[in-house]
């Protein structure tokens, strides 16, 4: 398995493409209904496959991840070769809280020199999808990239 199996809850929320899924393998409804009590290791392998067709499909679409604590701020851009990481570190000294609602105006109240840009690039240790699907189950969220466009112009 390439990601995850889906959970209940979200195998419910996909039962049409599910279905779809199963009749493409011919399998129909009372099929798989036999197949969930007399072949259950094969009906999860399905749910396997299937699974990871749908996070594959989803980790394609995703451009840019961000990652904030009150400390440090990622912007991650995941690019065909690379991933692009944009990021601010605030500095000890400082009571800059990047948690907060206004951290902009914050940040134009106070001392620039109060937080270090950082910019950087690495080449995919991994497939792209599993990288941005590692950062996600570290708490990464899904961004649209304004932020991190704005700050690769710093």
């Amino acid at each position: 398995m390439k990601y995850k199996r889906l959970e209940s809850a979200e195998l419910k929320e996909l039962e049409k493409e599910f279905i779809h899924f199963l009749a493409s393998a011919q399998i129909t409804g009372s099929d798989w209904e036999k197949m969930k009590v007399n072949e259950l290791e094969k009906a999860e392998e399905l749910i396997d496959v299937f699974s990871d067709l749908v996070y594959e499909k989803v980790m394609s679409k995703i451009d840019y991840l961000e990652y904030r604590d009150n400390k440090s701020l990622n912007l991650f851009h995941f690019t065909n070769e690379k991933i692009v990481l944009v990021g601010l570190r605030v500095k000890e000294s400082s009571n800059l809280d990047l948690m907060s609602h206004n951290v902009f105006d914050a940040w134009n109240q106070s001392n620039m020199n109060s937080v270090n840009l950082i910019k950087t690039e690495k080449a995919y240790l991994k497939e792209k999808g599993i990288e941005i699907f590692e950062l996600l189950q570290t708490g990464c969220l899904i961004s649209d990239g304004k932020l991190f466009n704005l700050l690769k112009e710093l």
